[in-house]
């Protein structure tokens, strides 16, 4: 997978190798305080206080960070296009090949919309913008998912949208349908097309999308419903990230101009507010706290790889290795060495674990939550990191002789 913040970012396109190494231990502790005062995010919160930022690097990179979010955003439009494509050619010849076809589609576009969300968090931060922002992500993202609330399941023959002919199969009768009386009851987005796509069970097979023509049987019903429930599905995704796209823009007057409005210093405070929501809220639930937790993709095997698609876009802004991302203008030295520790650390551990990720040990899980929360206390700026003592300069004192 390719990740646009790595190709259109000046600053970011040198990312820390994957295998980075510190040595020294660091000792962090809570409660860090600062100089600068406190100010308001559009989120209505209180931001942690920095340091003085320069103004003219904060103009530079945050116009940056906003045109790498569009490359982004473009990049996972295409994989969404990309996938309609897929899936429109296994429901025109259902062959295993083109099924596989599909689900490498499917997991292309995953993660490219992963990717993503470190832009999309800061894009719809303010206020006014907050459900709408909500409302795409769950269109597109909702998880876990009910199978038997979409298609057959075992021991449940007549179970889901695909035998219950009372539902008008369009896509906006699924749009009312997804999440109707409770949160796993998905019938949009990804989930929703991943249990499609590899089945309930995870036994899907190409011939269960082959059009039926045994008229009006239960069989042959279900079996064309199914073909175009999945058809629907993958349509919704592709518009949603085409409505995405359309708004991004400069030149739309949109999303853009909101963020754009706001001095430059006051754009990075944004992005940090929308980081750390980003890893509070959709980062640390896709760690799951024991191996019987609910986790993302467990159908396709995607939920590690699609947290390492979020965290190292994040990891990109704040320590591009050339210099010059968030970490330099937000945080001080000692933290910024922290963090790019706790990052290489918590990917060497993620990419030794199973996918999905749920198959973990549970130590090597609680590991990554702590690790993932040492992450966030870093960029907020709230974690003080002394200096190790091999930093420390040593002073010579010579004492007054006496007479």
């Amino acid at each position: 997978m390719k990740y646009a913040v790595f190709k259109s970012f000046p600053a970011l396109a040198r990312t820390l190798p994957l295998a980075l190494a510190l040595t020294g231990g660091l000792l962090l502790t809570g409660g860090c305080e600062r100089k600068a005062p406190q100010t308001e995010t559009e989120t209505g919160t209180q931001s942690a206080p920095v340091q003085v930022i320069n103004e003219a690097a904060a103009d530079a990179f945050s116009s940056e960070y906003w045109q790498a979010g569009q490359a982004q955003i473009i990049d996972a439009e295409a994989a969404g296009q990309a996938l309609a494509r897929a899936v429109a050619k296994l429901l025109e010849s259902p062959t295993e090949d083109h099924l596989e076809a599909a689900k490498l589609a499917w997991l292309d576009a995953h993660r490219e919309l992963a990717g993503s969300m470190p832009f999309i968090k800061v894009a719809f931060s303010p206020a006014d913008l907050q459900q709408q922002g909500k409302e795409l992500l769950l269109a597109l993202d909702s998880w876990p998912t009910q199978a038997g609330y979409l298609d057959t399941v075992p021991g449940y023959s007549s179970s889901g949208i695909v035998n219950d002919t009372a539902i008008e199969l369009t896509l906006a009768n699924l749009r009312k349908q997804h999440r109707l009386t409770a949160h796993e009851e998905a019938s949009t987005g990804f989930h929703a097309l991943e249990v499609m796509l590899w089945g309930p069970t995870s036994e899907r097979t190409a011939g269960q999308f082959a059009k039926a023509s045994a008229g009006e049987k239960p069989e042959a019903q279900a079996a064309n419903r199914r073909r175009e429930l999945t058809r629907l599905i993958t349509q919704g995704i592709s518009e949603d990230l085409s409505g995405l796209s359309a708004r991004w823009p400069l030149t739309a007057n949109d999303l853009s101009q909101r963020y754009l409005a706001k001095p430059p210093v006051a754009r990075l405070q944004w992005i940090r507010s929308a980081h750390m929501d980003l890893l509070r809220n959709e980062i640390l639930p896709r760690l799951p706290e024991s191996s019987e937790s609910d986790v993302e993709s467990g159908r396709a095997a995607d939920s590690k790889q699609a947290l390492l698609a979020m965290l190292r876009n994040l990891q990109a802004s704040w320590l591009p290795e050339g210099g010059g991302g968030l970490a330099d203008l937000m945080l001080d030295r000692h933290q910024t060495t922290a963090l790019a520790q706790t990052f290489a650390e918590l990917e060497e551990r993620l990419l030794k674990m199973e996918d999905p990720i749920e198959l973990a040990a549970p130590d090597e899980l609680q590991r990554s939550r702590h690790q993932i929360e040492a992450v966030l206390g870093l960029i907020s700026g709230d974690t003080e990191v002394p200096a190790r003592e091999e930093d420390m300069t040593p002073v010579s004192v010579t004492m007054p002789v006496e007479d």
